[in-house]
């Protein structure tokens, strides 16, 4: 087992060590998934074999046999997530289409920021913006001016990562609350 950490096996020891490993976890996984087919189970886990063949790294430290199980295993659930998808009809999301069909048909709708930054809806988004506390003012200005991610926002303010997260989210829900109400027309009173 030493020779298999320091280098890759070549084919014959892969399916030696491999073969029948790979039908144990893809029968171990067929008694929890009664659904799925063992076939197409052992063809996940071959993929997934000669994926972890392409990506092991020995200067990692990390032993081969550990890197595969966890390869062929996951090629095995991420294969019955994609399968059970098609099954039941859903389609991955493809936004680019889905934009284009609108633009033909003329159903676009503007989008928020597109609104946003024409002249006359810049003055709401400065109103709503001064109606923010200043921590999330703060937060906000840090994300979107500064372009930083929430682990440099947290390292700047002192606070966790997840609290900066929770901040920004509060904040951009008192904005879309804030902006609703503007562009209706209402009045609305900033809190001191």
């Amino acid at each position: 087992m030493s020779e298999i950490k320091e280098k890759k096996p070549d084919d014959v020891e892969l399916r030696k060590l491999y073969g029948s490993w790979i039908k144990r976890t893809a029968l171990m996984l067929k008694s929890r998934m009664p659904w799925a087919d063992v076939d197409e189970l052992l063809q996940l886990g071959a993929v997934g074999m000669l994926e972890a063949l392409q990506r092991f790294d020995s200067t990692r430290g990390v032993d081969f046999q550990a890197f595969c199980s966890r390869r062929i295993r996951g090629a095995m659930i991420d294969g019955l997530r994609r399968e059970g998808a098609l099954q039941r009809g859903e389609a991955p999301f493809d936004g680019d289409k889905i934009d284009t069909a609108a633009l033909i048909s003329g159903d676009s709708p503007e989008d928020p920021f597109t609104q946003l930054t024409r002249s006359d809806n810049k003055k709401l988004l400065v109103v709503a913006l001064q109606c923010l506390p200043p921590l999330e003012y703060r937060v906000l200005a840090l994300h979107f001016y500064d372009e930083m991610n929430n682990r440099e926002i947290a390292a700047i303010l002192a606070i966790s990562e997840g609290y900066a997260s929770r901040i920004r989210k509060r904040a951009l829900d008192i904005m879309a609350v804030r902006l609703t109400e503007l562009m209706k027309g209402e009045t609305v009173q900033c809190p001191q």
